[in-house]
């Protein structure tokens, strides 16, 4: 097949997941939970910043994802990784459930990676796994500290009703810097999962990519984030104080990570961190938290099922 249908349906499909990456944003749970602003000024801060975001800092992931995992690499493998993430990212959304889209990529290359199809660097998988279990834990334990420390100041020297909102309208403007930042970071970490792998192919201009992938971010978003928004924001009782709580660990983590080339799942870190303010506020988590957790389990296994099933159809046309 000609190198330039080639390369045009690696910048559709990646494309396509990158509008599925934003649809499946939750980021400005916390400012949609506590009641900060209203959807519409949600979606047009979630816009500059994923488009931001894609573009100034998501190089570095992106040649982590493309260079760092996969030793071998051809046109079939790159399109089979991406239509595997595609597919199971779309189901995710089209449920309203919040996944890891960088497990999603990372599951479709070990999937291929098991069979004699590819060879991947299982040294970097490691190391890049123990990020996925540290990542959601800090999350959890620093939310939980924070808001045991709040609860303390709080109880210590807030007498009165005034002082208790004076402090929480404070906190409105602190945790909406701390998600606007925590959203450049992660559209810098998240664009890697739509064209991290296209990136291995090299002879792409990057800068191109990661502009257009911003601009499906943004408009996956717009079109459909409003779902899995409302519902990671409604997992526990928000205000600012406690949404600040759930998304310190979230902004220093993602940001960090982003900086460092390191994919990193910012979903799991949010909800984990939400939990974490649950359990520590004595706060039920909504009934649908099983759902959750239930397909964050799943995804591993099910992209690396799609990626085996997907290849051998999609290896014979190109």
């Amino acid at each position: 097949m000609a190198s330039s249908i080639i390369l045009t349906i690696f910048l559709v499909i990646a494309i396509i997941i990158a509008f599925g990456i934003g649809a499946n944003d939750e980021t400005f749970a916390g400012i949609y939970g506590s009641r900060i602003l209203n959807m519409k000024y949600i979606l047009i801060l979630a816009t500059i910043f994923a488009i931001t975001g894609a573009f100034i800092l998501g190089e570095a992931v992106s040649k982590t994802v493309g260079n760092n995992i996969v030793l071998s690499i051809n046109d079939a493998i790159v399109i089979t990784i991406l239509i595997s993430t595609a597919i199971w990212l779309i189901l995710s959304s089209a449920l309203g459930l919040p996944i890891s889209t960088t497990h999603a990529t990372i599951g479709a290359i070990i999937g291929l990676g098991i069979t004699p199809i590819v060879n991947i660097k299982w040294g970097e998988i490691v190391v890049l796994s123990l990020w996925w279990v540290l990542s959601p834990i800090i999350g959890f334990v620093v939310s939980y500290l924070v808001y045991k420390l709040m609860h303390h100041y709080k109880v210590k020297h807030l007498n009165s009703f005034q002082g208790l909102e004076k402090t929480e309208k404070i906190f409105s403007y602190i945790v909406l810097i701390v998600i606007c930042i925590t959203a450049f970071s992660r559209a810098g970490n998240d664009c890697s999962n739509a064209v991290g792998i296209v990136v291995g192919v090299g002879d792409i201009q990057i800068n191109l990519l990661l502009l257009l992938t911003g601009i499906s971010l943004a408009g996956g978003l717009i079109v459909l984030g409003r779902g899995v928004i409302k519902n990671v924001g409604r997992i526990t009782e928000l205000y600012p104080s406690t949404a600040f709580a759930t998304q310190i660990p979230t902004a220093a983590i993602l940001f960090l990570g982003t900086a460092l080339g390191i994919p990193l799942s910012g979903s799991h870190m949010l909800v984990a961190s939400m939990v974490g303010l649950s359990k520590a506020s004595h706060t039920p988590v909504k009934k649908g938290m099983w759902k959750i957790v239930l397909i964050w389990f799943l995804t591993f296994p099910m992209a690396g099922i799609l990626s085996i099933i997907l290849y051998f159809p999609i290896s014979t046309f190109i």
